[in-house]
């Protein structure tokens, strides 16, 4: 069965619970569409034909979903807002580029004075093992310690790092050793307490709709509905990265602060940010849905993939009765264990390319930045310019969720997750041209032209070419764009397509995805520099127009056979 809904992704591994038989089930279509209902009925199971046939709607969310939400929100408003000035600090990441690249009698404010290629390096590096730490912390948080406990201590972790980031900024040690040390220390703890909690939040937020059963829902029109567990969990993840795009404003406030106060005063808004976080996870710590750790299953994953793998990467061959059949032998799982083990490796497939996407879209942080840092911005910080990512995702996801969806719904045309984040390359693979146009615009303009900033013009090169940085505007628009069909696709789909035991390996998995994306990143150092920007983003443009000719072509079919897992 094709359920026509605003979902860009309608499926989930577990099975759709019986529905209530009915003989209304056999009435004609015109005595249940759009009529009232008995409102005793409101909430109670769905019939067959009422799942069938009426219109399927998001549920009521529970408040522990928003309470959880609102500390990873709180992290990733620490993240945005910490390694926004770092790059003019120490190392280059937005502020943070300035952090690192600039030196404290730059005419862009900074510390440490790195050069670009240097602190782009050490950036890609951090959000390297950013990405990359979800993935020992997610099977602690599934084996061991659970998502809640596993979240507290990441976040943790991440807590220390920003107070440790917040001292090492202090007009006392700034210019110190003392203060590089504690720079480099807290982009250590930030990493991994960072990676940890992206791998948990995200399940652990899903995890507090617990609801499983499609019920009858009487809207306020009065028209009879169906709720969807699958629309609910996407409106979920919508509501979260609409929120986590909120936390990106702190970028906002904290490159003004270290332009025009200080980097200290810059890293407080941040710190703050995560002690109020500690609020819902402890007052409300027993209200939060705990799933159990369900203990270890690499050991059973690693054998039923090696016994599939000697068989010809066939993982029916791992089932029990196959096992026992050609090698007379017994094993510890069942035959839904190499299934949902089956899913797991399709999402996994399907997500293969993504660390291309990462890698074009990882441009916002730092090379963008440095573009910016070369066109006049009228007293606007550099580094600002980047916020206009979460702007755009902010005014475009309702839209996106109460427009587009919807008239999808109303008109029976079936998007699938497939072909949702194909969109979300295409847009993205546009805004890299974008990006390849307005560097050229820049070498064609003076003082300096090819070589920003650097030529013997008035002021010794600080003056920059003659191009208002808000024609990146395009740029991170298109980029926001993107991540709404394909990052939040993606996210709802990584926790979809998984086994529930393994949602937290999945999702870290995808977090993965981005760090092998800012690896990617460094191959492209030699034209990370002028007068090879153009080349740069010409050659991502092109890479990223592949990438999503050749997502559609190897999973075109994924669509159809999901709905048949």
């Amino acid at each position: 069965m094709i359920t026509y809904s605003s979902s860009p992704s309608s499926n989930n591994i577990t099975e759709k619970p019986p529905a209530v038989s009915s003989s209304d089930a056999d009435q004609p279509p015109s005595e249940h569409l759009g009529s009232p209902v008995d409102p005793n009925r409101n909430g109670q199971q769905a019939t067959e034909w009422e799942i069938d046939n009426l219109l399927h709607v998001v549920d009521d969310v529970p408040v522990t979903v928003w309470l959880a939400a609102l500390v990873g929100a709180a992290e990733r408003f620490a993240w945005y807002g910490n390694t926004g000035p770092l790059h003019n600090q120490h190392i280059p990441i937005t502020a943070a580029e300035n952090y690192l690249q600039q030196s404290p009698d730059s005419v862009i404010s900074g510390a440490l004075g790195l050069s670009q290629a240097a602190a782009s390096n050490i950036v890609s590096a951090f959000l390297a093992v950013s990405y990359f730490t979800p993935i020992p912390a997610a099977i602690l948080a599934d084996s061991w310690l659970g998502r809640y406990n596993g979240l507290v201590i990441f976040y943790v972790i991440t807590l220390i790092g920003a107070l440790v980031l917040f001292v090492s900024s202090l007009p006392q040690l700034i210019h110190t050793e003392a203060s590089s040390g504690g720079v480099f220390a807290a982009m250590a703890l930030m990493s991994i307490g960072s990676g940890g909690v992206k791998a948990i939040v995200t399940p652990f937020i899903a995890d507090q709709y617990t609801q499983r059963i499609a019920r009858v829902k009487v809207l306020k029109s009065g028209q009879v509905a169906v709720t969807d567990r699958t629309l609910t969990i996407r409106y979920i993840y919508n509501a979260f990265n609409w929120l986590v795009n909120v936390g990106g404003f702190a970028a906002l406030g904290t490159t003004f602060l270290e332009r025009y106060a200080s980097f200290w005063a810059a890293y407080l808004g941040p710190l703050i940010v995560m002690f109020l976080g500690l609020i819902p996870l402890t007052f409300w710590a027993k209200k939060f849905a705990k799933e159990p750790p369900s203990g270890t299953i690499i050991p059973q994953v690693s054998r039923a993939t090696a016994c599939a793998v000697l068989a010809g990467c066939k993982m029916d061959a791992a089932k029990p009765s196959a096992q026992q059949e050609k090698h007379n032998r017994d094993v510890p799982w069942n035959d839904a264990f190499i299934d949902e083990l089956k899913i797991g490796y399709h999402t996994c497939r399907v997500l293969i390319l993504f660390p291309i996407y990462w890698l074009c879209l990882n441009q916002t942080f730092h090379n963008l930045i440095s573009q910016a840092g070369t066109m006049t911005g009228s007293g606007v910080p550099n580094d600002f310019i980047k916020s206009l990512n979460p702007i755009s995702i902010l005014i475009f996801t309702p839209i996106v969720e109460n427009v587009v969806y919807p008239f999808l719904t109303r008109h029976k045309i079936r998007v699938g997750p497939i072909t949702t984040i194909t969109v979300g390359f295409a847009i993205l693979a546009v805004s890299q041209v974008l990006a390849a146009v307005v560097q050229h615009i820049i070498y064609d303009t003076g003082p300096c032209y090819n070589y920003p900033l650097t030529c013997t013009a008035p002021d010794n090169g600080r003056i920059p070419n003659q191009v208002s940085m808000f024609l990146q505007v395009p740029i991170y628009v298109t980029g926001g764009i993107s991540e709404i069909f394909a990052v939040t696709t993606a996210l709802e789909f990584a926790y979809n397509q998984s086994p529930a035991s393994m949602r937290s390996v999945i999702q870290s998995y995808w977090l993965s995805m981005a760090g092998f994306g800012s690896l990617l990143s460094l191959a492209f150092t030699p034209v990370s520099k002028d007068p090879y920007f153009v080349i740069l983003y010409v050659s991502l443009a092109g890479l990223m127009a592949v990438t999503t000719v050749a997502f559609r072509v190897l999973f075109r079919k994924s669509n159809v056979e999901m709905d048949m897992l």
